[in-house]
C-alpha cells in the first residue's frame, strides 16, 4: 500500500472504513504496517467507531477489530493458528528438534486470545 502525504484523502481509509462496518475486522498482511500506521487510521476512523483494537499476530499478520462479530472472528482464525503451531509443535518434539520458538509463539498468541476474551465493545 502507497501511503498518501495528506491521509484524509487516501482512499484505503475509505475502503477501510467499509471493510470494518461489513466484517467487523480487517486484516492487514505484511511487514510494512506498524503501530504508526495504526494511530494514523484510528485518528481518521473514531468518527465511526467507538472502539478500535490492533492485534499484531506476528511481524506479517495484524487486524483491526471494532466490534464483537469481528473479536469473534479473530478469535476463530488465532485459534486455527494455534492448532497448526500446536501439531509443529508435537512433531518437532517427536523429531528431537528444539521447540522453544514454536511454544513463544503459541504462548503470545494464547495471550492475544486472553486479552480478546476480555475485550468489550461499545455500541
Amino acid at each position: 500500500m502507497e501511503r498518501n502525504a495528506m491521509l484524509e484523502f487516501d482512499p484505503f481509509i475509505t475502503e477501510l472504513a467499509e471493510k470494518l462496518h461489513v466484517h467487523g475486522y480487517y486484516a492487514f498482511y505484511g511487514e510494512h504496517y506498524n503501530e504508526t500506521d495504526m494511530e494514523q487510521y484510528r485518528r481518521h476512523l473514531f468518527t465511526s467507531f467507538s472502539n478500535i483494537v490492533w492485534v499484531e499476530l506476528d511481524a506479517r499478520k495484524k487486524y483491526m477489530i471494532v466490534d464483537h462479530r469481528g473479536r469473534n472472528t479473530v478469535m476463530k482464525l488465532i485459534d486455527g493458528m494455534l492448532n497448526t503451531r500446536r501439531t509443529l509443535r508435537a512433531n518437532l518434539a517427536m523429531a528431537g528438534t528444539d521447540t522453544s520458538e514454536v511454544q513463544q509463539e503459541i504462548t503470545h498468541m494464547m495471550q492475544l486470545v486472553h486479552m480478546l476474551n476480555f475485550t468489550t465493545f461499545r455500541s
